[in-house]
């Protein structure tokens, strides 16, 4: 169990997130089969970080997911993936008793519970609490998010849209079994085999990976990872001197060189 508080200090409203609410007998039945993470103890449980993949196994959407009530399942999803979802639900429930509808939400990340329906992220505990407010919008000075970010790239948690790539990436690359976005121990999902085989029979060939660059960039351009010259990864996220870089596994002892600076990794 996380404690009301953790070390560090940050408090924010996140506009970038939208909120979709699943209703109907057949709700968790249905949204179970389609994703990578157990979530069929939603309602007695904490929140569950989890995706849908694409039957080739790469990555479509990443959302939480949280129940308040036995009468409804709600998704938080990245707001520029939220009509794309909600489209791929609509297609995939067929004639299941199942309602998907929007709900407007005031989403808050902070470091510590907030009196508002909140929970602990449950990818790392420096990434806070992520609480939500159904009611009046609250003012909420925006403070410590400089904190934040610099703890989602130590975590290596991955961006919806700047690593997480719709049709190209692979979630086992981006960390997502640290992260407990998936679990290998639930039934069938959708892309469930190829992950399966990525995990027990093949060896990844690219990983995501924190950097620190001692010295700043002055030209962040070129958004290759070097080693002796020679492109092994690219740079994704970027934030004072950290970074997360995605690398070819055989390169990851190697020196390594990101817009001309040496690039030491954290995890």
């Amino acid at each position: 169990m996380m404690s009301d508080t953790i070390e560090y200090n940050f408090c924010f409203v996140d506009k970038n997130r939208a909120i979709l609410i699943l209703e109907g007998k057949d709700k968790l039945d249905f949204l179970q089969a389609l994703t990578t993470n157990n979530i069929e103890n939603i309602p007695k449980e904490d929140m569950v970080y989890t995706a849908i993949l694409s039957p080739q196994g790469k990555y479509l959407y990443d959302f939480f997911v949280f129940s308040l009530s036995d009468n409804e399942i709600f998704i938080d999803i990245h707001k520029s993936r939220a009509s794309a979802i909600k489209k791929f639900l609509e297609f995939y429930k067929l004639n299941s008793d199942v309602f998907i509808s929007d709900r407007r939400c005031q989403i808050v990340i902070s470091s510590k519970k907030e009196k508002m329906y909140s929970f602990a992220d449950p990818r790392a505990k420096t990434m806070g609490w992520r609480c939500y407010n159904f009611k009046k919008e609250l003012k909420i000075p925006d403070q410590g998010f400089d904190d934040f970010q610099i703890n989602r790239l130590k975590n290596v948690v991955p961006e919806t849209g700047v690593e997480l790539i719709p049709e190209k990436s692979y979630i086992l690359e981006l960390n997502f079994e640290k992260l407990q976005g998936v679990d290998f121990k639930k039934g069938c999902y959708i892309g469930q085999e190829v992950t399966a085989r990525m995990k027990h029979k093949a060896t990844l060939k690219n990983r995501l990976y924190c950097g620190y660059i001692q010295r700043s960039p002055k030209n962040a351009d070129d958004r290759k990872v070097y080693s002796n010259d020679k492109a092994v990864g690219d740079v994704h996220s970027i934030f004072n001197n950290y970074c997360l870089i995605k690398i070819k596994e055989d390169f990851k002892d190697a020196e390594l060189t990101v817009f001309g600076e040496p690039v030491t990794l954290l995890n």
